[in-house]
């Protein structure tokens, strides 16, 4: 029986326009009970941030200010949460979470609480040491105590369909490399477990091997798929079709 993101990434890899990964990706964010989603991303010139593209269900009025640049130059997730891909937590009403943050950017968030959301997880898909840069945003208008479960609960889930999303975004229209390195079956096998919300030592037991030996076969996954990170990793071999779900 095929889980909600068994066939989230299904039908990803049959759309061939990025409004359509928005909508899709929006659409399941919002059935695990997420309120809206966002993907921006920014390029960096002559020291101010310029919008390259942005799809959110947010309203006009946030997205205009945003895209003329009212919003875009306070965004502390472009800011500062880009500067590495993991994927981060934080509440409307608190803007400390932020490293180097201030009451300008707490202005943001205050922007962004107008339109009724409490609370939001931030996932970079391009760090800022790229040209363009940016990510995706899962909000959420319950209270902080739900958002907060909402997040346990859901957070490793959204973390991968956006990863994969902007996978396929960035991908349309790419073939799969005549040079690209063929993961083994173990790797394939490790990184479906960890799809699958299963933690090192957990893929250890169940396969009957050493967390180093787990490690290892991430390592190389993530070297073979040019992935910084795990998750980036299961995204790029679901789509390039390496790991079936």
């Amino acid at each position: 029986m095929l889980t909600a993101f068994d066939d989230f990434a299904e039908r990803m890899l049959n759309l061939a326009d990025a409004d359509e990964v928005w909508q899709c990706t929006a659409e399941f964010g919002r059935s695990l009970g997420f309120s809206s989603c966002s993907l921006t991303m920014a390029e960096r010139t002559q020291s101010k941030l310029q919008s390259r593209y942005l799809r959110t269900d947010l309203g006009d009025e946030f997205s205009d200010a945003y895209t003329k640049g009212e919003l875009i130059d306070i965004d502390p997730f472009l800011l500062f949460s880009c500067h590495r891909p993991c994927a981060e937590k934080v509440l409307t009403k608190d803007v400390s979470s932020f490293p180097e943050s201030s009451s300008k950017h707490q202005e943001f968030l205050d922007r962004l609480a107008q339109t009724g959301n409490t609370g939001g997880i931030g996932i970079p898909v391009r760090t800022s040491e790229n040209r363009v840069f940016g990510g995706w945003m899962f909000s959420s208008r319950e209270p902080e105590e739900t958002f907060h479960k909402l997040s346990a609960d859901h957070g490793h889930e959204v973390h991968l369909a956006g990863l994969l999303a902007y996978e396929r975004i960035a991908s349309m229209g790419i073939g799969r490399k005549a040079n690209e390195k063929l993961l083994s079956s173990r790797e394939r096998e490790v990184l479906l477990w960890l799809c699958a919300g299963y933690r090192v030592s957990m893929i250890a037991d169940r396969l009957g091997i050493s967390e180093s030996a787990v490690n290892l076969y991430l390592k190389n996954a993530r070297a073979k798929l040019g992935a910084k990170t795990r998750e980036q990793a299961v995204a790029r071999a679901i789509f390039s079709g390496q790991i079936d779900l």
